[in-house]
């Protein structure tokens, strides 16, 4: 009588890792739902019915997938969807009844399921900046509004501690025998069975051999079928002419191609750049010190009057004035409108601009992107500065060029900012660098939304606070309400005794 066959490890990894899962994510879970619930028994329904589902679709789920899909279930269990008829919290997770479902479900995400940031916004369904937002409105504030720093932690203290003191949670009897039961391989569940293995190896050992006296006799005949001319050719090698290519069947016109540039905005505006949109740290550094006046109108009554009394001396009086900014439209729009010999001149201006190297393309589209975020007043003074820079002599723009390279790169880098941020940014870069992107954009704007006395006061707290601490000073100042943001700033410089 033939043994039993041991099971195969390949059968048993995928019951035995979903068992392993369960068991590390129930506590975390049942804590999960009935924090943000408000009740017992709805979190362990919710649970009940996630732990159900999941166990139904865990085989076919990468598991890399999994954690993501488990808290989507549990968000998107029936219990979770309608609120209990007496939510209650306990007095150390008091501060999440005064909070909607939506932050509330950011932050517990956070806190007790432990996921990183674009999981935790995967999970919801939203973008990383809509998480983050949420999550700056769930955080425990004083009674000013501002950030409460201690009641975070605290939260975050209770939280571990409920998932210490918590006992291991089997929230339906039968749900994880259930599942395991559904996960494993059953004796009528199609497992895979092996097949007599001497017959196979028999017959894969005749097919070598049999392959192996073919090549053997194939190296004792001859062929003669090569190409004619062959041996006649120089050097035994024939050349022939390929055939002509045959025509394209068909091509997308001209402005498709142009609509699908990438770049296109920019290439746009290139066709109508000034000399300040195309280096606005130049001009922005010239406003700060002084080299050209702050109000456009002045700059433009100055060109005109050197234009009307010394016209000689301006080659290229027509281009010194100051063009009047207009509402952008978007670019397919602008593009459509173009007639042909405008489209023309823009292919021309995309080749051009596809030949340039990469670093050079990356440095113009940054000031592109930088002269976008500036203000209406702000671009009209750069012109200003512009128009009257175009007034100098060759000597004298050479010179105020020269002392504007010799700046440190980074410095010179702050002035893409404006001519107010910029002349702080030496001061505000332990703040602003090292930023992401999306992160930067918001910080940028709230910066432009500060009085001079609280940019002061926010250069003091970025040169007062530790590198590894500056990125929870950005978190608080961004969750600052606007309009108290220059009173918490001063209280932070200079507390009251």
């Amino acid at each position: 009588m033939t043994p039993p066959r041991p099971p195969d490890p390949a059968d048993l990894a995928a019951p035995t890792a979903l068992r392993a899962f369960l068991r590390g994510v129930e506590r975390r879970g049942h804590a999960f739902a009935w924090l943000l619930a408000g009740s017992r028994a709805a979190g362990d329904d919710a649970l009940a019915w996630a732990l159900e589902r999941f166990a139904r679709e865990a085989g076919r789920t990468p598991f890399g997938e999994w954690p993501r899909r488990f808290w989507s279930l549990l968000l998107a269990a029936p219990a979770m969807r309608r609120p209990p008829p007496d939510p209650h919290w306990e007095p150390d997770f008091e501060w999440l009844s005064r909070i909607g479902h939506g932050p509330r479900a950011a932050l517990l995400l956070r806190l007790v399921a432990g996921l990183a940031e674009s999981d935790a916004a995967t999970v919801l369904g939203i973008a990383r900046p809509t998480y983050r937002l949420g999550l700056q409105r769930a955080l425990p504030r004083d009674a000013d509004g501002n950030a409460d720093v201690d009641a975070w932690q605290a939260l975050g203290r209770a939280v571990q501690d409920l998932l210490r003191a918590q006992p291991h949670v089997q929230p339906a009897p039968s749900t994880r025998s259930a599942a395991a039961a559904r996960a494993a391989p059953g004796p009528g569940d199609g497992a895979p069975t092996r097949a007599p293995a001497g017959r196979g190896v028999r017959t894969t050992l005749w097919l070598v051999a049999a392959a192996t006296v073919l090549g053997l006799v194939a190296t004792f005949v001859r062929f003669d079928g090569l190409p004619a001319g062959l041996a006649q050719a120089p050097d035994g090698i024939l050349v022939e002419a390929l055939p002509a290519a045959e025509a394209p069947a068909g091509r997308y016109p001209e402005q498709d191609a142009l609509a699908l540039h990438p770049d296109l905005a920019l290439l746009l505006d290139a066709g109508e750049a000034d000399a300040a949109a195309a280096d606005p740290a130049f001009h922005a550094w010239l406003l700060a010190e002084g080299e050209a006046d702050a109000d456009p109108v002045a700059g433009a009554d100055a060109g005109a009057s050197a234009i009307a009394t010394d016209p000689p001396s301006v080659p290229a009086a027509a281009a010194i004035r100051i063009p009047a900014e207009r509402p952008a439209a978007p670019a397919e729009e602008r593009l459509d409108a173009l007639d042909p010999t405008a489209l023309a001149q823009l292919a021309q201006r995309r080749d051009r601009w596809d030949a340039l190297p990469h670093e050079q393309r990356g440095e113009r589209r940054e000031r592109w992107l930088a002269w976008r975020d500036l203000s209406v007043a702000e671009r009209q003074s750069l012109r200003g500065a512009a128009a009257q820079h175009a007034l100098r002599t060759p000597d004298e723009q050479a010179a105020l060029r020269a002392r504007f390279d010799a700046l440190d790169a980074s410095d010179r880098h702050g002035w893409l900012l404006g001519p107010d941020l910029g002349a702080d940014y030496p001061q505000l870069h332990p703040l602003i660098a090292q930023v992401p992107l999306d992160a930067r954009t918001a910080l940028v704007e709230a910066l432009r939304g500060l009085d001079p006395q609280a940019r002061d006061d926010l250069v003091v707290l970025a040169v007062r606070t530790p590198p590894q601490e500056r990125a929870e000073l950005r978190i608080e100042l961004l969750a600052t309400p606007p309009a108290q943001r220059s009173r918490w700033l001063r209280r932070r410089v200079a507390p009251v005794q």
